[in-house]
């Protein structure tokens, strides 16, 4: 066995590992009897399972990095499809971690109740997916970031945008389902949350139809991508200033507060980056040298072609056979 510590990859599976064990420890300290949370025996149960499979597979993944042997996993296709998979287990635990309802670490009034559990379980899906990007990075010779940006400088704020997008429309559309369904439904609170809904619906499907151009394409239409970022930027506005005040469904610190306020940002960035292309293309545009026009020539008077005096006094002249012609 060789030591190969010095793996490209070896410091985020270990901080994979100690997100997992945070994780572990943290769901089974959660008390289901607690009045303030509304978490069940049931997804205990579940969160508990998944995060011993998550601890135990990134526990060996991190030996194997340690010492392996001949090679075999590190920078394989198997390396890519472990955290592929881990990445799944991931968005169990997300939704189990954070769901409205039954969240392990959501009290009954939405918002965050275990800290720890809450961003390091986010904290765990993120890097799983940023260890699988690396390992593909490296198997297939690309550079994902770089690729990401040559589509354009707002493309990666425009995938950002359409996961913060989803996240919000699903949340507040699993709120409105539980709190807006019976008569005695507080109409202010019911509309706010259907803004939020409407908002992370029209939010997702904007930045679909650009990232869909910009990968089947290669580009999208600039009045169209900034027409859409205006839209999408006005909306967040009202979006964050309406869903995430108090008495308002974002107002506890749970997902929708979180990600309402993480799709106004990536509009701002889709923003400045839409800005940063127009200065750009001025630029460009400014340094490109105009071509030279038609020149009107001047033809001598018969009077100024007298004036003129001959070459060879009058002779016709000489060409020398060896001059090119």
């Amino acid at each position: 066995m060789s030591y190969n510590s010095n793996s490209p990859r070896f410091k985020n599976w270990v901080l994979h590992m100690i997100f997992a064990i945070i994780v572990l420890l943290s769901v089974t300290s959660i008390d289901t009897n607690d009045n303030v949370v509304n978490a069940s025996k049931k997804n205990k149960a579940l969160g508990i399972a998944l995060s011993v499979i998550i601890v135990i597979v990134g526990a060996a993944v991190v030996l194997l990095h340690l010492f392996n042997a001949g090679g075999v996993l590190v920078g394989s296709k198997i390396e890519a499809a472990i955290p592929l998979v881990l990445s799944w287990f991931w968005i169990a635990a997300v939704c189990i971690v954070t769901g409205p309802e039954g969240g392990l670490a959501i009290d009954n009034e939405g918002a965050v109740y275990a800290g720890n559990l809450y961003y390091f379980t986010w904290g765990g899906l993120m890097i799983s997916i940023v260890i699988c990007a690396r390992v593909i990075e490296e198997i297939y010779s690309i550079d994902i970031s770089h690729e990401m940006k040559n589509r354009s400088t707002s493309f990666m704020y425009w995938i950002g945008l359409l996961a913060t997008s989803i996240i919000v429309m699903a949340v507040s559309a699993d709120i409105y389902n539980r709190q807006c369904d019976g008569d005695d439904r507080d109409q202010a609170f019911c509309t706010r949350c259907a803004l939020a809904i409407a908002s992370g619906t029209i939010g997702t499907i904007f930045a679909l139809v650009i990232v869909t151009l910009k990968i089947s394409v290669g580009v999208a239409p600039f009045l169209l991508e900034t027409g859409l970022c205006a839209i999408l930027l006005c909306l967040t506005i009202f979006e964050v200033g309406y869903v995430t005040d108090d008495e308002a469904p974002g107002a506890p610190l749970g997902n929708l507060y979180y990600f309402s306020w993480l799709t106004f940002l990536m509009s701002l960035l889709v923003a400045k980056a839409c800005y940063d292309d127009f200065l750009t293309a001025q630029v460009e545009l400014e340094e490109i040298e105009p071509t030279e026009g038609p020149r009107i020539m001047t033809i001598p008077s018969e009077d100024e072609s007298d004036a003129t005096p001959s070459v060879n006094n009058g002779q016709p002249p000489v060409i020398n056979p060896e001059d090119d012609i």
